[in-house]
């Protein structure tokens, strides 16, 4: 009897299309967050802002990579600094009130506030979020596609950064190559956020 692998998916960069398949990847991704959870509450979806922040930041003004449904990550290159257009802040805005309330409008402004305040003052690639859905976990896909974002941080000689909002994702990250740098100072009731910063490492070959 012939051994079958399955085939493991294939990573592509994502288009603006790819918005809803991103933001739906995201909040599956993100359900049981601790920083999403409290900040927004545990009743509300996250998807509706991945939805805004890819469609108008990182597709647009940075890039993305997407495999099979399964898995995605947004970025920023070095020395991008890019808002959401007015009426997606708007939409969004009215999306967290309506959702969450006025605390969880409060609670996601100071998370932006001190998340804008905390990024390294060294140009860096930002990695704004990484996720695999529940369902396909354990198949290597979030190191796989954290590597393409790096490919390019590394292309650029440009550290990467990111905040780990989630314990459980540390060893991940380390073994990608991000280094602790400092809990990012949220309200003192909130779960720890975490930066940390992989420096650029040479190509190999």
């Amino acid at each position: 009897m012939v051994n079958v692998t399955p085939a493991t998916p294939p990573i592509r960069d994502a288009r603006m299309g790819d918005a809803n398949e991103i933001a739906d990847i995201l909040g599956d991704a993100f359900a049981d967050d601790p920083v999403m959870r409290w900040t927004l509450g545990s009743s509300m979806s996250s998807a509706p802002m991945f939805r805004a922040m890819a469609e108008g930041i990182y597709l647009r003004h940075g890039f993305g990579q997407i495999a099979d449904d399964g898995a995605t990550a947004l970025w920023l290159p070095a020395n991008v600094k890019a808002k959401l257009p007015l009426m997606g802040e708007l939409r969004l805005l009215f999306s967290v009130l309506q959702n969450g309330g006025f605390g969880a409008l409060k609670r996601a402004h100071a998370t932006e506030q001190v998340m804008q305040a905390s990024h390294p003052e060294a140009p860096h690639y930002y990695l704004f979020a990484v996720g695999v859905r529940e369902k396909m976990k354990g198949k290597g896909l979030g190191g796989r596609i954290i590597r393409e974002g790096l490919k390019r941080a590394d292309g650029a000689g440009a550290p990467a950064y990111l905040e780990n909002s989630n314990p459980k994702n540390t060893p991940l990250y380390e073994r990608m190559g991000f280094r602790p740098m400092s809990l990012l100072p949220l309200p003192a009731e909130a779960p720890p956020l975490l930066g940390m910063l992989r420096p650029a490492e040479r190509s190999k070959g």
